[in-house]
């Protein structure tokens, strides 16, 4: 995963606001995190979508391939609350591991139960820190304007910190005589990072196309489900569905103003019946399998002393890809 250098991360090439950049700057100690945030929610994404039409390929040449962050859509509605989380998730990893200076655990914890078998030890992962600089973080990018995009982004940002602050888990180590558990000291520890993306890829999959009013009232905008069945859900799933405005693009074909590639050259299995078929991925255009040789070390041995010496084994593999 690559590291930008602090005093080269508060740049305008890297897709701040120029808030965010007066953010970096106050607080450049923050920001190497921020990026590894970034970056493991964006392999994230490419890991959950790798056998969709929408693959999360975001940059051609290094560049952020059409408007995608402010498209209104359920893929820029994911994109949103994955990031969060991931920055959210990277800083709270660094304050619980002793990165960060400016935090350190929760001590917010219960010291005991209530039959003093268990007591609150370690160092649990200081969420309500990673998430507060998250939240500053990515809603600076967003337009004090109200308009109803930026009210859209900024909900699903709050999407990813909700699934951040829900993804503690307690874990435990026993102490006793011969394992036997008399007592435990336990911490609270966040769930692995692909496990939240997971949650939120299920958010995607449940998102609730919205609607956005100006009350009459007092002129704010205010979003409602625009299929009738989801109204009385309205109060009901805040925070715990994403929402989007604009139906997503048709990504069969390449349309980068759109922030689609296409799946033209995508590979595909063409023994499943899966969203990876090659049917189903290559969106009925057909496909082309060609039989490839590779070769790897194999049967690799240890010798005295000191080396490992390896048979070279080739194999042959089929490959089908999307015409």
């Amino acid at each position: 995963m690559a590291v930008i250098a602090e005093e080269d991360l508060c740049q305008i090439k890297y897709g701040l606001h120029h808030r965010q950049i007066q953010f970096c700057q106050r607080n450049l100690h923050l920001m190497p995190y921020v990026s590894i945030g970034t970056s493991l929610a964006l392999e994230e994404c490419q890991l959950q979508f790798q056998n969709r039409h929408w693959n999360c390929k975001l940059f051609e040449n290094n560049q952020l391939i059409g408007n995608i962050l402010d498209s209104e859509t359920k893929e820029s509605a994911y994109i949103h609350a994955l990031t969060s989380a991931g920055i959210a998730y990277a800083i709270t990893k660094a304050c619980s591991s002793g990165q960060l200076r400016s935090c350190g655990c929760d001590m917010t914890t219960i010291d005991q139960d209530r039959n003093n078998s268990m007591r609150w030890m370690g160092c649990s992962d200081n969420t309500f820190y990673g998430t507060e600089m998250a939240r500053k973080f990515v809603n600076l990018r967003e337009n004090r304007k109200k308009t109803a995009t930026s009210l859209l982004n900024r909900y699903n940002n709050q999407v990813g910190i909700r699934t951040i602050l829900s993804a503690n888990e307690r874990r435990c180590k026993c102490h006793g005589v011969s394992g036997s558990c008399e007592f435990k000291s336990c911490w609270q520890s966040l769930q692995p990072f692909t496990q939240i993306a997971k949650q939120l890829k299920e958010f995607y999959d449940n998102s609730i196309e919205v609607q956005f009013q100006r009350s009459s009232l007092d002129s704010k905008i205010r979003f409602t489900p625009k299929n009738v069945p989801f109204h009385r859900e309205q109060q009901v799933f805040y925070g715990k569905k994403l929402i989007f405005i604009i139906s997503s693009p048709n990504y069969c074909e390449s349309n980068l103003s759109l922030g689609s590639f296409g799946t033209k050259g995508r590979v595909c299995n063409r023994n499943s019946r899966a969203i990876d078929s090659c049917d189903l991925l290559c969106c009925n255009r057909g496909y082309q399998s060609k039989i490839i040789t590779i070769q790897r070390q194999c049967n690799c041995r240890f010798q005295w002393c000191c080396h490992v010496q390896c048979q070279n084994c080739v194999t042959t593999q089929e490959i089908s890809y999307c015409l």
